[in-house]
């Protein structure tokens, strides 16, 4: 039986890595995200990696979308045995000064999307009594800095989402990870004035998410810190 995943912000960067190595992995892969174009080139890359790939693109900080397209999931993978919440952004600014909106906008989508997919998927896991969830976090959900509240509240808040998830779900043989990472080179760092030759490639990401589903069924690495090997 063609195992299944729904990779959430695929069009790009890391879910765009994930997704690769999951159909590489014989996955049939469903991608969310808000670029079709990005997503339909990532789908027939997946394709020509011997996947199945399907995709729909929409704004996860929408209730409908999110119902839409996990409609549109279930419709095309049957059961989702896999569920990867990659899709994030990020704002900056002090505490005092940001803008109450990018507030929103940032844990809408770090936060809430998350959680409505994960609740989204989660009856058929249970009743399956398997599957996976793998959220991709931030180390800004372990450490934090001057102007960068907006980012890191949304990233520890994930992180306490998905520790409670684990022991929520566990007894069902549920897998359940957050893999934080440091400086990672993709378009959200793009514009950063750092050495981006010594940052973590998206496919280092794509490695931690195989590392989860490959553990046994007697474990579950429920946290991955990974982190530049040289200070970028």
């Amino acid at each position: 039986m063609t195992r299944t995943a729904l990779v959430s912000g695929a069009g790009k960067g890391n879910g765009r890595a994930i997704a690769l190595r999951l159909a590489a992995n014989g996955y049939h892969v469903f991608l969310l995200g808000r670029d079709s174009g990005a997503l339909a080139a990532v789908a027939a890359a997946c394709v020509a990696h011997s996947g199945r790939a399907d995709f729909m693109a929409g704004d996860l900080c929408h209730a409908d979308d999110i119902a839409s397209a996990l409609d549109a999931a279930r419709g095309r993978l049957g059961s989702i045995d896999v569920l990867v919440n990659n899709a994030g952004t990020s704002a900056r600014g002090t505490v005092q000064d940001a803008d109450l909106e990018d507030w929103r906008k940032v844990l809408d989508l770090n936060l809430w999307a998350t959680i409505a997919l994960t609740r989204g998927v989660l009856p058929g896991m249970i009743a399956r009594r398997q599957g996976a969830v793998i959220n991709i976090s931030s180390i800004s959900g372990r450490h934090s800095a001057g102007g960068d509240a907006i980012y890191a509240a949304s990233k520890h808040a994930l992180n306490g989402f998905t520790a409670s998830l684990f022991e929520d779900v566990r007894e069902f043989g549920i897998k359940v990870s957050c893999i934080m990472p440091g400086f990672v080179d993709t378009p959200m760092t793009a514009k950063l004035r750092r050495r981006h030759e010594r940052m973590i490639g998206p496919e280092d990401i794509a490695a931690c998410v195989d590392f989860v589903l490959a553990s046994s069924a007697r474990c579950c690495p429920t946290e991955i810190v990974i982190r530049p090997q040289f200070a970028p």
